[in-house]
């Protein structure tokens, strides 16, 4: 072979090397970005999509874009069950949900949904960000889920189309719609009303044809939901404090270094208080905007309040022995909360 024709496939065989080292270079590359799907019920513009956007924007931010956290707004990936379902399997990442429908796999959750447990912001952020909350969401783990966070949800009013709710005695044969939980029909029944389980896509029209005549959730969710279009009274009752929960799957979470994980839970953190802080500053405004729209507006004094909560309370003392005695003093104890069941 000539030096002049060697040289020139030398000259060839090195740029062939360089072009693959190159391809293989930009193949790794992306094979090491990761996207993660994370599903919500409400919209982008919610304070929950809001919260969403800037953990995504965070995690984006920290991990040089190797992590990218799809968000799918609008329930486009299931209902509860089914998103539950897909975390726990692996196939989903991350879930915003409120605390009531994990009940089903962590008994101690159930404590949440207990009438009067939290009585205002403060204490309940205390209560979640403490060692009760912590142990809470410790106890989604057997169950191949991980608590990251306690974001905004808020405390329930209650809204109907039959009367203004001025006093306990007013709830009485109102058919209400409830969540999918013994306690809740029992709580609600226990006020003299109606109580149907329905699952909340189905809400809006069971309000607007008569199905059902009243509902109760966070003011966020009603304005999400757009319920002041089928509603004609709100009550402000602040019976129940509900927290929303951010889950990663743990199958999902257990694959992650220590350095992206230890990125995701800062960033969980970080856009949960951004969304505390919108939700609170957004409900007197949609308060506002449900009496300006022609929904009238009655405001529970404490002591009514106080009054509907132990009407509702007895309810507990069936769930009681579902939940661990030793957690349940901690946690009574926490949110000085002075239960005494009936005799």
């Amino acid at each position: 072979m000539s030096m002049k024709r060697f040289r020139s496939t030398a000259a060839i065989s090195a740029l062939s090397l360089l072009v693959t080292f190159m391809l293989g270079a930009t193949t790794a590359a992306h094979a090491k970005k990761q996207t993660l799907k994370l599903g919500h019920f409400s919209t982008a513009e919610s304070t929950y999509g809001k919260g969403l956007y800037r953990f995504s924007e965070i995690v984006a931010e920290k991990t040089d874009g190797e992590v990218e956290i799809k968000i799918y707004n609008s329930g486009q990936l299931g209902n509860e069950s089914q998103q539950i379902a897909s975390l726990r399997s692996g196939i989903q990442a991350f879930f915003l949900v409120s605390s009531s429908p994990l009940t089903q796999l962590n008994p101690n959750m159930q404590i949440l949904d207990f009438p009067g447990l939290l009585k205002d912001q403060e204490q309940a952020y205390k209560f979640l960000d403490g060692e009760a909350g912590t142990e809470i969401l410790a106890g989604l783990e057997e169950k191949n889920l991980k608590g990251l966070a306690y974001w905004e949800n808020g405390f329930r009013q209650f809204t109907n189309n039959r009367r203004a709710i001025e006093s306990v005695e007013d709830f009485k044969g109102l058919k209400v719609r409830v969540i999918p939980s013994p306690m809740y029909i029992d709580m609600f029944e226990n006020l003299g009303t109606h109580a149907v389980e329905m699952p909340f896509n189905e809400l809006y029209t069971a309000l607007e044809t008569g199905i059902v005549d009243a509902q109760d959730n966070t003011m966020l969710t009603n304005e999400m939901a757009k319920f002041d279009e089928v509603q004609k009274h709100l009550t402000i009752t602040n019976h129940i404090y509900n927290p929303m929960v951010l889950l990663v799957s743990k199958k999902i979470w257990d694959s992650l270094s220590e350095d992206v994980q230890e990125i995701i839970q800062e960033a969980a953190l970080e856009a949960g208080q951004y969304n505390r802080e919108v939700s609170q500053e957004a409900v007197e405004s949609f308060i506002q905007a449900f009496e300006d729209g022609g929904v009238e507006v009655y405001r529970f004094s404490p002591e009514q309040t106080r009054a509907m909560t132990d009407m509702m309370r007895p309810a507990i003392d069936r769930y009681l022995e579902k939940l661990d005695a030793s957690f349940i003093e901690r946690a009574f104890k926490a949110a000085d909360y002075a239960y005494q069941a009936e005799d």
